[in-house]
């Protein structure tokens, strides 16, 4: 069958191409490297981006008719937010001076915070009549600086959507500059500044929560626990890490002198925020079945025990992120249970519709950006608060007294929408993604084959971790799976680079689309971006030589046909260098 080949200019998203779309296409090693590296050229093509990497399309067209109302000067950018806190939060995060490098730092006179406001349309459709007024909380410095404070849109995710600056625009005309103005050298805590409106919550917002419960009580490993579950026990954020960012705030505010425990391999903007919080974080790399994980874990906090001190919390992706280790999460309940430290659990990879973890976590964080939309059109965060969990009782009123909603309704309304396909989808995902595993694994026992290992649940040490969670079959989904994300394991790095060169499957950052999108996940985003860190996560498998693959829905004899042309490819370049 002839290879079908990707169409797709670079720099335009997953067909079909729209407004608002959250994935583009890079295709190329060095390309994904030099995305990292911001390089000016690659990003003038690009028609589309993931939100959190930066203000984009619609928002930076609004963030410029901003700079002009102003009056700020030239060589300013912005960052926009509805949520006050960030300017509290930019304060922090640009002048932390052991985590930001010298020339990054930006002085606190050069940051400048404003407020407007502007009356918005929350329909679908932004040049509908407008039906609310929200307050923009603007955070404007020095571009020359701007490393050092984009990490609070980046690592945080509370930055407004693309969604909600085309509201903002429709509306221009009527926005207002508030008479605020305050520097980095001020005092930006809450109450003194212009009082928030945040955005309304709608029935869209309500029927993705009870959506969420469904999904969760369906197929229940432990019914009793799950049937206690209701719509108010979800918390709707704008992104994953805001759901992160938003729950770390609360848990450290519940326990304020605890280190994080993270155990394994983590998506890289939460391993910064877990590791520039105040008292930064314990991490436990290597998490696979021998590891011995849990005698360095216990002896950990046994002596902090001895100390008087308890852990804030601890967070574990299941599985993780790149490379798909499971951690024995029966054992760590137990060990919580013993030294009183909660577990946070991110589900996002394995996707519940396959996994159900509420027994043992007592709280579960979910990208729902990922595979519940499953379509790459819209962003969101979730969390859910176990009500059997000892911490319910603490947690659920705090974030309920201090929750505000920053989740623009019509991306709740799509992602809701989205979401009525997410078992079937769900069920084309674990078949594509474990036969093309299973065709990569054996190919890799053949002597020449380029790959060294498969990075997919059934195939490792620590499967029967994950198997202890899986949800048993159900009418709607007969083969719950292991999920959409593998990652492929090569002998050198120029083997990679060949494979991935020649992958006739979308280039790109984010997982759990509708079509499949490999990215060398290690190499670009750590390789370039810190070093050091790169070799530290080598320790526990994160290697350069890895590509990451998000499987997507495309028929399955495609997938394979173009799999088996880049290993043809790796492995004729292999033979060559032989």
């Amino acid at each position: 069958m002839p290879v079908k080949l990707i169409t797709t200019e670079l720099g335009h998203s997953l067909p079909p191409e729209q407004p608002h779309n959250i994935t583009f296409h890079i295709p190329g090693w060095e390309t994904a490297k030099a995305l990292r590296r911001g390089d000016p050229n690659l990003l003038s093509k690009l028609t589309s981006i993931y939100p959190r990497f930066g203000p984009w399309c619609e928002v930076r067209e609004l963030s410029t008719a901003l700079h002009k109302l102003l009056s700020l000067p030239d060589d300013y950018s912005l960052i926009l937010f509805i949520h006050p806190d960030s300017f509290t939060t930019a304060q922090r995060y640009s002048s932390n001076t052991r985590h930001r490098k010298p020339e990054h730092l930006v002085p606190p006179s050069s940051l400048l915070f404003r407020v407007a406001e502007v009356p918005i349309s929350t329909s679908s459709n932004p040049s509908s009549s407008p039906d609310t007024t929200i307050r923009l909380y603007i955070t404007a410095f020095p571009a020359k600086h701007a490393p050092g404070v984009v990490g609070t849109w980046q690592n945080y995710g509370c930055g407004i959507s693309s969604r909600l600056a085309a509201a903002c625009l429709a509306n221009l005309p009527s926005l207002t500059i508030l008479p605020f103005s305050a520097t980095g050298q001020d005092n930006v805590s809450l109450p003194k500044l212009p009082e928030p409106t945040y955005l309304p919550l709608t029935s869209a917002h309500s029927n993705l929560k009870t959506r969420i419960v469904q999904l969760a009580q369906r197929a229940a490993l432990d019914p009793a626990k799950s049937s206690l579950l209701k719509k108010d026990d979800i918390f709707l954020y704008p992104t994953g890490m805001a759901a992160i960012w938003r729950l770390h705030n609360a848990l450290i505010t519940l326990r304020p002198t605890g280190q994080i425990l993270v155990l394994g391999s983590v998506f890289h903007n939460s391993y910064h925020l877990f590791d520039e919080s105040p008292n930064g974080m314990k991490h436990f790399g290597r998490c696979d079945a021998e590891s011995n994980l849990f005698d360095s874990l216990e002896e950990y906090l046994s002596a902090e025990k001895r100390a008087g001190r308890k852990p804030a919390y601890c967070f574990a992706e299941f599985p993780s992120n790149p490379i798909l280790v499971s951690v024995d999460l029966i054992r760590l309940r137990k060990l919580a249970d013993k030294y009183d430290f909660p577990i946070v659990i991110d589900d996002t990879i394995g996707s519940s519709a396959n996994i159900d973890v509420l027994p043992v976590a007592d709280v579960i964080v979910t990208s729902i950006t990922k595979s519940l939309s499953g379509y790459a059109n819209c962003m969101g965060g979730s969390l859910l608060l176990p009500p059997h969990s000892p911490l319910y009782p603490l947690l659920s009123p705090l974030l309920t007294t201090t929750f505000r909603n920053e989740y623009f309704p019509p991306d709740c309304s799509l992602l809701l929408s989205n979401s009525h396909s997410y078992l079937p989808r769900t069920a084309t995902l674990n078949s594509n993604a474990l036969s093309l595993a299973t065709y990569l694994h054996s190919h890799s026992l053949t002597p020449s084959s380029p790959i060294k290992s498969v990075l997919y649940p059934p195939f490792l040490d620590t499967k029967p971790h994950y198997t202890a969670h899986l949800r048993p079959p159900t009418p709607d989904l007969p083969q719950p799976g292991y999920g959409c994300l593998l990652a492929l394991d090569f002998h050198s790095l120029d083997q990679a680079k060949t494979f991935y060169n020649n992958l006739p499957v979308h280039h790109g950052p984010h997982l759990g689309a509708h079509l499949t999108l490999a990215f060398p996940f290690n190499d670009a985003i750590w390789g370039v971006g810190d070093p050091s860190a790169a070799e530290y996560l080598k320790t526990f498998g994160a290697n350069p030589e890895q590509v990451r693959i998000s499987v997507g829905l495309e028929p399955e004899e495609e997938l394979l046909d173009a799999f088996r042309y880049a290993i043809q490819k790796a492995t004729e370049a292999k033979s060559h260098v032989e």
